[in-house]
């Protein structure tokens, strides 16, 4: 930057109009003495304009960078420092200088969350993973810091996810459609040793039977028609020093568990079309949501890759048996939404955050996700209501005091009446079809039976 040989008000005029695009900054002379802040930086700080304006920097703030800057003419990037208010916070710091004199310097944040700090690793690593001779590898992009909840359940999730990590060991995981399972998975690989190597995520249920080996092992060129010239590395070999995750793992066809077994036994795989074993090294880390014993016992899943894949299990419970993660979940989504939309939510009148809590949801976390973005759209700012909540589950108020009567602050009361509203809709939507729905219930049929007599619905 450069300015004449002392910063005038103009300057700062034209210095704070342009930064406060980037979030804010705060600014100061060739003195030290903070000549401006933005209301950004007054905010994630702590101090107040007319308080700091003609302080020295130093004085109210220790750890910043830009005194070093103003020092030695050199811009510093990036830098983690702690703000007056004991928050970290990543700084960048220019000097502003005039006919080569240092005549002051200025501080702003391009990263505001840590939404934005993932979003610039993602981005680093694939400018890196783009480089030439640099192969484009799979991360992941979650830490156990994105597993909200303070219930039994997701803490001994949380603990085991601790526990495992270091290890070699295959880990399973159990849950319902929506409760987070790949979550735990990135978590499982973040904690490990191999945080710096690749994780490969595979959908099981996503691919053609009859291209899942491929997928998996790779093939060789000419292995069928269509095969690519030079031919294509498997997941497996795209996992090597990482994790791989198989997501859905009930989904395999018996040929592909076959093929699966052998390589977790012999950690080595066989492309499609070749005759030369790979040896490698990638640690297995698989998801369900129905347990593995009940495919066995139908048949459908072998008994010994089971073995193999359950080595280590972590199970997630359905969210309608956590309903206290239900509000910690609530503000944590708010806040993001409030960030990343642009909307002032502050929070939830206390029918819509008890109704929240009565509700089954059979999409679990997945559907909570939705249900409160909507919401926060809806709201825009203030409290969200129940009406804001309903807008969303497509029924009117009046239609909801209809067949909805609110159960008091009696939680597992509020349970069942939550349970039965949402199964009369399943059944109402199903046009009376059990089968169809319990599948819109995520529950099996026999499931669905049981709760029709448990709460007297006809």
């Amino acid at each position: 930057m450069v300015f004449p040989s002392k910063i005038n008000e103009s300057d700062l005029e034209s210095i704070a109009a342009v930064l406060a695009g980037i979030g804010g900054a705060i600014v100061i002379d060739e003195n030290g003495i903070i000549r401006e802040i933005s209301p950004y930086y007054q905010r994630v700080t702590g101090l107040k304009r007319d308080q700091v304006i003609g302080e020295k920097i130093e004085s109210v703030w220790p750890d910043t960078p830009l005194i070093k800057v103003l020092t030695t003419g050199e811009p510093i990037a990036s830098k983690v420092c702690q703000l007056p208010n004991g928050q970290l916070h990543m700084i960048t710091a220019l000097p502003v200088a005039s006919e080569g004199k240092v005549i002051g310097a200025v501080g702003f944040c391009l990263v505001h969350s840590k939404a934005d700090a993932r979003k610039l690793m993602r981005q680093l690593q694939e400018f890196l993973n783009n480089l030439p001779g640099n192969r484009s590898l799979d991360s992941a992009k979650y830490d156990l810091s994105a597993i909200i909840g303070v219930s039994e359940g997701i803490v001994e999730a949380i603990e085991r996810v601790k526990i495992i990590a270091p290890s070699n060991v295959p880990v399973l995981i159990q849950g319902d459609t929506g409760t987070g399972k790949e979550l735990i998975a990135h978590a499982l690989h973040q904690e490990s040793p191999r945080r710096h190597g690749p994780f490969i995520r595979v959908n099981c249920a996503a691919i053609p039977e009859n291209l899942i080996e491929s997928e998996l092992f790779g093939y060789n060129e000419g292995a069928f028609t269509g095969a690519r010239k030079g031919g294509k590395p498997g997941k497996f070999e795209l996992a090597n020093q990482g994790s791989i995750f198989l997501d859905e793992i009930g989904e395999l066809s018996r040929t592909a568990q076959a093929k699966l077994l052998r390589a977790l036994q012999e950690n080595e795989i066989e492309r499609v079309g070749s005759t030369h074993l790979i040896p490698i090294d990638a640690r297995v880390i698989s998801a369900t949501n129905q347990p593995l014993t009940k495919l066995v016992e139908e048949g459908s899943f072998r008994k010994d890759l089971m073995f193999r894949l359950a080595a280590f299990t972590i199970y997630i419970p359905p969210l309608r048996e956590r309903p206290e993660d239900i509000p910690v979940l609530c503000h944590h989504f708010v806040d993001q939404y409030n960030r990343e939309n642009g909307t002032e939510i502050t929070g939830f009148t206390k029918d819509a955050m008890d109704f929240l809590m009565a509700y089954h949801w059979p999409g679990n976390v997945r559907e909570l996700i939705i249900a409160v973005e909507r919401a926060c759209l809806d709201a825009q700012q203030g409290d969200i209501t129940m009406t804001n909540i309903l807008r969303y589950l497509g029924v009117g108020k009046g239609q909801f005091l209809k067949n909805y009567s609110y159960p008091g602050f009696d939680l597992k009361t509020a349970r069942l009446e939550a349970e039965k509203l949402t199964i009369r809709h399943a059944l109402q939507a199903s046009e009376g079809n059990r089968q169809q729905a319990a599948k819109l219930l995520g529950i099996s049929r026999s499931s669905l039976y049981n709760k029709l007599v448990e709460l007297g619905i006809e």
